[in-house]
């Protein structure tokens, strides 16, 4: 199985972070806009682009500031399965997350795009963080949702 894996240094609260990292209004402002995301063990976040459900994730493991893990529970995608991970852990004054997306099967053409668009959002993520301004470009999203269509028909 293959892991798409990062280390993010973030100059903010550990509180900061995991609200970031697990609540609806804190994801809307670097991932995906449109969610019913809750910090609560057994919660399914409902992800969804353009109205439409884009992903389903249960929150398996929950730990206060520290840790939070979901699973993938798409109805079909090669996401389906794998698991997302934030791990985080304030060293002298600093935030490091530690973020997975783990369970690939194998590293695909899709695996190295994720792999890239998780750099991105985890970049977008740290900005949030450290200014406190909102991340997600509706534009820009939208953008990358109809590349997204034409080479996924």
């Amino acid at each position: 199985m293959e892991t798409i894996a990062h280390q993010v240094w973030i100059n903010a609260s550990n509180e900061m972070v995991f609200d970031a990292v697990t609540t609806a209004d804190g994801i809307s402002k670097w991932w995906i806009l449109d969610n019913n995301a809750k910090p609560e063990l057994g919660h399914l976040n409902i992800f969804k682009m353009g109205g439409h459900v884009h992903n389903k994730m249960l929150i398996v493991d929950l730990r206060q500031n520290a840790y939070v893990e979901w699973e993938c529970m798409n109805d079909n995608g090669v996401w389906t399965g794998t698991h997302l991970s934030f791990e985080i852990i304030e060293k002298n004054g600093v935030c490091l997350l530690n973020f997975k997306h783990s369970g690939w099967e194998s590293q695909t053409e899709f695996f190295t795009v994720c792999n890239l668009h998780w750099a991105r959002h985890l970049l977008m993520l740290k900005v949030l963080c450290e200014t406190g301004e909102n991340q997600v470009i509706q534009e820009s999203e939208a953008k990358w949702g109809e590349l997204y269509k034409k080479l996924n028909p």
